[in-house]
């Protein structure tokens, strides 16, 4: 009945609340996340929510690159044409630094994956997949 040392998997969302494609991602892990609260056999996850205009940390953005190819830097932050370049348009800080950010933004920590924009499709693909504890 008891879980103890059980760890939730993290999914990290860099939110847009103004923008409704990210709005409905938000509400699809919100949704995805009380059905597997009532669920015994979903995977249960923890959602924690950025909200722009914060960003990524340069470490945060190194481990997305990471997980999504370094290829793909100037999709996650526009204008960006290197990991280095990225960090610096990013540590400008400000409005215009958080537009430069790709959002929504999920990104799972325990199991090195991200979805890059409003694909829900993927976003579900990736719910479906996490580990169960």
């Amino acid at each position: 009945m008891f879980n103890f040392g059980r760890t939730l998997d993290v999914l990290t969302l860099f939110h847009a609340p103004k923008r409704a494609d990210s709005t409905k991602i938000l509400n699809t892990l919100r949704a995805a996340k009380e059905t597997a609260e009532d669920s015994d056999t979903l995977p249960s996850f923890e959602i924690e929510v950025i909200e722009a205009p914060a960003v990524p940390t340069a470490t945060q953005l190194k481990t997305i690159l990471e997980y999504v190819g370094g290829h793909k830097v100037g999709s996650i932050v526009k204008g960006a044409s290197s990991e280095k370049h990225a960090v610096k348009l990013l540590e400008e800080g400000g409005e215009i630094s958080s537009e430069r950010l790709l959002r929504p933004l999920l990104v799972d920590w325990n199991n090195g994956r991200a979805v890059l924009g409003p694909d829900e499709v993927s976003v579900r693909r990736l719910l479906q997949t996490l580990p169960k504890h």
